[in-house]
């Protein structure tokens, strides 16, 4: 069976399309499954799969209805779009998978970036100032509120601090959550310039968890139904993923996570990293990673994990097997 990826605009600065068309092709290629990013309708037409970029969802019914002995496919759905018949949805996260169940077929690929992959580690190097590095969608920077703010805040008046944030859109006004600290630098993520941006960090970090405060939830305590006013109230959303994890692992760059499912899958270990939701733990993490020699085996371990759970090959060939099975 072959693979065609239906996907109108080939924009590889859009992480779902460089990551699950472009970067999925080329791991189904490099695994010799036939697989093509459709240019025109006679590729469409030719091929036995069809995997729809996540804006082109719309498209899925309708080529399920014109070819319905084709198994179509959707990346990354979005909750607004609901297409009818199709055989399966890709997702990046457990978190994901488990939203979309009600599909009958949900099959998890990671979100490896090919670019990141075989670079030369980040050395680290002993230095006083300490650069703290951001990556990702503007709308994660308010989840700084959730005690990496108070952390930061202080921090930077014991340590020489650079928190650079590299967003889609640097110039988006960051009120809540930002740290009042004397050092933030933002940048414009660039496909080009974001290897060696993200390198040039000593320690990455991952806010994705919304604070919530419910005095009357943390009152309602009970021992018959095991609640406690020390227990944890967190959001996130349902397309929650390490994917900005991978990342800075991929680069040699040590990682502080919030308690966000996928980053247990690493993270859970500390001789990989750490998971963080409290000031203290925010605090205590980076603490422990001003030492470089830390952040370099720190790094280094990360790394040999990621590539023993998230080979690309060895995930495009699952994927592969479980289309099939359809």
């Amino acid at each position: 069976m072959n693979i065609g990826f239906v996907v109108s605009n080939l924009n590889n600065s859009v992480g779902s399309t460089r990551i699950w068309v472009s970067d999925l092709n080329d791991y189904f290629t490099e695994c010799s499954i036939p697989s093509v990013i459709c240019k025109n309708n006679d590729q469409i037409r030719s091929r036995d799969i069809l995997i729809c970029s996540k804006s082109d969802a719309q498209l899925a019914a309708r080529l399920k209805q014109q070819f319905p002995e084709k198994k179509i496919g959707v990346i990354n759905l979005s909750s607004a779009h609901k297409p009818k018949n199709i055989d399966f949805v890709i997702v990046g996260s457990l978190e994901e998978k488990d939203s979309l169940s009600h599909h009958e077929n949900v099959f998890l690929f990671p979100l490896i970036e090919k670019m990141m992959q075989g670079l030369e580690l980040k050395k680290h190097t002993n230095k006083d100032k300490l650069v703290i590095g951001y990556h990702g969608s503007w709308t994660h920077l308010s989840k700084f509120e959730n005690g990496l703010q108070q952390a930061l805040e202080e921090l930077d008046e014991i340590l020489d601090i650079e928190l650079r944030i590299i967003t889609g859109n640097p110039s988006f006004n960051w009120k809540a959550g930002r740290p009042n600290i004397k050092n933030v630098v933002c940048k414009q993520w660039n496909i080009n310039t974001i290897c060696s941006e993200l390198k040039d960090c000593d320690i990455g970090i991952v806010p994705n968890i919304t604070k919530i405060v419910d005095e009357q939830m943390l009152n309602r305590t009970s021992s018959e139904h095991g609640l406690y006013d020390t227990d944890y109230i967190i959001r996130f959303k349902n397309k929650s993923n390490a994917g900005r994890s991978f990342v800075f692992h991929q680069l040699g760059v040590p990682v502080i996570a919030d308690m966000t499912p996928s980053n247990f899958h690493i993270l859970g270990d500390e001789a990989c990293g750490f998971l963080a939701h409290s000031k203290n733990g925010w605090k205590k993490s980076i603490l422990k990673l001003t030492d470089y020699k830390s952040r370099q085996r720190i790094a280094r371990n990360a790394k040999r994990e990621f590539d023993r759970l998230y080979n690309p090959h060895a995930w495009a060939k699952r994927l592969y097997a479980q289309i099939q099975e359809i």
